[in-house]
């Protein structure tokens, strides 16, 4: 029995010695994620948003996985990094913040520093009424809304269940070209700029529109990529519309986690066009639907390049293309270490420039009259591909559902209308665009449990609203 015994502890051991080495190597190796992920995030919260460095990480970041508890920063406000290490000891990672750049990971290697030829930021005249200006008078709205029901609507919106953890920080609502109301939390205004994440793919599918209307790129042709270019390499039939409409067969894990190709990406690359792009093809371009950050960030490298090749040149044609055009003060998208602005995830603006974009879309890609987008092009951006089924166009969320099946089940919002499309971004921001109703609705928040959040029901009762 003695010897049962002492087999048994030996047993016992061995199998307690392997569970706190597996867990003791998925800690170390995942923390250069979470130490990337909290110095880039700080950085960004604290010299962009303006938010404190406290507040930012007990309600932003803290709350996204345990593993952030293991993590500490540290602030230095006269260079503007953010240096964040696990345990106090391993894997320290260091964010920097460029004034019209906002914040970049460093990544193998400095970055540069010089940014004198980038376009300066402009200021909106705030006696111009809004889209053009800033001017927003509460009361100068139509008489057909229904006020008590929108301000019902925008107090759901904001309504914090109990034990917290909704963190809405935005409201905008835009009827019939016209903002109607808007609503902030504690610390934000209608100037702050505020994450998109995932939002900011469908303007990069919208600065791929503005560079076909300059003649620069067409959506049939081979996606202009260095590392595709050898003889017989598979990936030379990827084309921009495949990038676009998430079909290039390239392997991918869109997954936010340690050991995962999108964290890998966006927290330990220095180009995220290149570690993308050097992926594998896992389908035929054209046959698979699969949403992939990558993609995106592709995408932009080759807007990049097609604009000049600099970093200066890609942010002189985004200010003078689309930010001067619309509108968009507040609007920076970021750039990775190699200066390529990320296409995928790190765009900033205020609730009012996230509402000039889906109402940009509204309005076919008009600006007082003049286009500035190919013609059709909004049209191809909210037509689902076949291979998404009813779900995605061109870097743009739909909602009409399984072309076999057509019920309303089958959609992802099933109560809001099919024709409805729509941006969205990680921890539930949300741009809905309802063409028939010429309405826009954006939400901005930091929302870590998407149950918390019911958008289909804030989106009806805005609806209903105008109606």
């Amino acid at each position: 029995m003695q010897r049962k015994k002492s087999i048994l502890l030996k047993v016992l051991l061995v199998f307690l010695i392997l569970v706190f080495g597996a867990a003791a190597y998925y800690v170390y190796f995942a923390l250069p994620i979470g130490t990337g992920y909290t110095a880039k995030y700080l950085c960004s919260s604290i010299f962009i948003t303006g938010r404190g460095e406290e507040e930012t990480f007990e309600e932003d970041i803290r709350p996204g996985n345990i593993l952030f508890g293991l993590i500490s920063s540290s602030v230095d406000y006269d260079e503007k990094t953010v240096a964040s290490r696990g345990l106090g000891l391993f894997h320290e990672k260091t964010a920097l913040y460029r004034e019209g750049l906002g914040s970049t990971l460093i990544i193998g290697g400095d970055v540069e520093t010089d940014v004198s030829g980038l376009p300066p930021r402009f200021s909106n005249s705030s006696t111009e009424e809004w889209p053009r200006g800033d001017y927003f008078d509460t009361e100068d709205i139509p008489a057909s809304v229904d006020r008590d029901k929108l301000e019902e609507a925008i107090d759901f919106a904001f309504a914090e269940p109990e034990g917290g953890g909704l963190q809405t920080r935005a409201v905008a609502v835009v009827y019939d070209g016209s903002l109607i109301a808007e609503r902030y939390a504690s610390g934000a205004d209608y100037m702050t700029p505020l994450p998109g994440w995932s939002m900011a793919k469908t303007v990069t599918g919208l600065l791929t529109g503005m560079m076909v209307k300059d003649g620069l790129l067409t959506a049939d042709q081979s996606a202009p990529v260095g590392l595709w270019e050898e003889d017989g390499d598979p990936r030379a039939y990827i084309t921009l519309n495949h990038l676009l409409q998430m079909t290039s067969g390239l392997e991918f894990e869109e997954v936010y986690g340690p050991f995962a190709d999108a964290t890998n990406m966006l927290y330990d690359s220095r180009s995220m066009a290149d570690y993308a792009a050097d992926k594998p093809l896992s389908y035929e371009p054209g046959e698979y639907f699969y949403y992939s950050s990558g993609t995106a960030n592709i995408l932009m490298k080759i807007l990049m390049e097609t604009a000049g090749g600099e970093m200066q040149d890609i942010y002189n044609y985004i200010m003078e293309r689309m930010y001067k055009p619309l509108g968009m003060s507040t609007a920076i998208i970021e750039p990775d270490a190699s200066g390529c602005p990320v296409g995928s995830s790190y765009m900033y603006a205020s609730a009012r420039d996230w509402a000039r974009v889906g109402l940009f879309m509204l309005n076919d890609g008009v600006i007082d009259g003049r286009p500035l987008l190919p013609e059709g092009w909004i049209e191809y951006m909210t037509t689902s591909s076949a291979p998404s089924r009813g779900t995605y166009g061109a870097q743009t969320w739909l909602n009409p559902g399984d072309p076999e099946k057509l019920l309303p089940e089958d959609r992802i919002f099933e109560r809001l209308p099919a024709s409805m499309y729509y941006l969205s971004g990680f921890n539930d921001q949300y741009v809905f665009v309802f063409p028939e109703q010429d309405l826009v609705i954006v939400r901005i928040g930091v929302t870590h449990d998407s149950g918390l959040w019911d958008k289909e029901t804030f989106a009806l009762m805005v609806l209903e609203s105008i109606e």
